[in-house]
């Protein structure tokens, strides 16, 4: 919840006072969906139990025919304390990436080498594609603010190095040295 709650928190700083509508669109343009573990569904329970906490204010009661749907809000003093803990904690710690393919990596004497290469060529042409578009998202100009297009650089980087692996491990499946 950490990373959701300084994402939230961070975005609302920058727009705010903002509605949790256009926090999700802008969580959106950065695809947090492919590198932060947030559920867009999950903002407004975010949002709520945020401000319970007393890290983000409501400003009135909304501007449509909901009463909730659009509530702006904005960050307290207390939730900009929280902001700067949780982006000075993000920044110093390295916590392992969470890879599912990881587990499947960890059983691939089950498999026949054949297939794995088959698998591993189709990694390698997902993950080329990946990189390439998360390359060009980077320097589009819909990115914004400028730096978020460095975690799109970092996530593309992310993609190459599994590219490397691949080949390389085809290349001992192919010589027999794997599984």
């Amino acid at each position: 919840m950490s990373a959701t709650r300084l994402l939230i928190l961070g975005v609302l700083r920058l727009m705010q006072p903002a509605h949790g509508y256009s926090i999700r669109r802008k969580l959106e343009s950065w695809q947090v969906d492919e590198w932060a573990n947030v559920a867009f569904g999950s903002i407004y329970f975010a949002l709520n139990k945020m401000a319970e906490e007393g890290l983000i204010e409501q400003l009135g009661t909304g501007t449509s025919s909901k009463p909730t749907a659009r509530i702006p809000y904005i960050v307290t003093e207390h939730g900009e304390i929280e902001f700067q803990r949780l982006l000075r904690d993000q920044w110093r710690e390295r916590a392992p990436i969470v890879e599912p393919f990881r587990a499947a990596i960890a059983f691939m004497p089950a498999l026949e080498p054949e297939e794995l290469i088959s698998m591993l060529e189709e990694r390698i042409v997902s993950a080329r594609e990946d990189a390439e578009t998360l390359e060009k998202l980077s320097h589009s100009p819909d990115v914004s603010p400028r730096h978020v297009g460095e975690l799109l650089l970092l996530a593309a980087a992310h993609a190459r190095a599994e590219i490397q692996w691949a080949e390389s491990a085809i290349i001992k499946l192919q010589a027999g040295d794997l599984p």
